[in-house]
């Protein structure tokens, strides 16, 4: 825990591994290594993140599983000051930082961590960037070779287009125009 507005002159520095540790859905990372600085400023805290795991999870496309390497490296402007967060951003020296309401006096810094690895994580991973997917009959994959279904060759239009069709019919376009 991190005890914010009682920082060394210095600043802290947490270093910390992790073997597993999951994410939102079914993901998540191992071999997390992670480092968290904190400094004093003016009243607010500036937060550097740092880290390498691998990313675990599945391809959208085809659900295969997944591990990439994901590496973190945020800083960011810590306050309690509600009017500087709603500017929404800093300067500190040269750098412009991002600013987040810390309305705690403590941070736990594996929670920290967790939240700075699933901002960085992929939101659509693809196992390939041709990845075919699965066959919404079957449910084969695709990247492996065709399936035996037949597919869909609907000759009625969908609601959607019905309803499209329909709102356009009285539209009348200037070709002048």
């Amino acid at each position: 825990m991190i005890h914010l507005y009682k920082l060394p002159q210095e600043g802290l520095r947490l270093n910390g591994t992790t073997e597993q540790l999951a994410l939102e859905g079914d993901v998540s990372l191992r071999d997390l290594t992670w480092s968290v600085f904190a400094l004093a400023s003016d009243g607010d805290v500036f937060l550097e993140v740092k880290g390498q795991a691998v990313w675990q999870g599945a391809c959208s496309r085809c659900l295969a599983h997944l591990d990439r390497p994901l590496t973190v490296e945020s800083q960011f402007l810590g306050s309690k000051d509600a009017e500087l967060v709603a500017r929404g951003c800093h300067t500190l020296g040269s750098q412009d930082l991002d600013v987040v309401f810390l309305p705690e006096d403590t941070l736990d810094e594996a929670e920290l961590v967790r939240e700075q690895f699933e901002l960085q994580a992929p939101m659509h991973p693809l196992c390939a960037e041709n990845c075919q997917g699965l066959c919404p009959t079957c449910g084969k994959n695709w990247n492996k070779g065709p399936c035996h279904c037949q597919p869909e060759t609907s000759t009625t239009p969908s609601a959607l287009n019905q309803a499209l069709a329909k709102a356009l019919a009285g539209i009348k376009l200037d070709p002048q125009s």
